[in-house]
């Protein structure tokens, strides 16, 4: 069930990073600030979307080792 969520979550933010990286690069503002901005928020969601489940399967199959010895 926990695993659902965390691939549906980070689904979630893959797609609308991607989404928004393209949109930012399609039509980039003029002002360097709200570019850089919009950049690093896309950026983010993207790399927060392809580290959570690895994350994820790190950690629970840590927690499982630790529990069977």
């Amino acid at each position: 069930m926990k695993t659902g969520v965390v691939l549906a979550l980070s689904f979630l933010a893959l797609a609308l990073g991607g989404l928004f990286l393209v949109s930012t690069l399609s039509n980039p503002s003029l002002d360097l600030w709200i570019l850089a901005r919009d950049l690093g928020l896309s950026l983010a969601a993207v790399s927060t979307g392809v580290a959570a489940p690895l994350l994820h399967r790190k950690f629970t199959s840590d927690e499982e080792e630790a529990a069977n010895n």
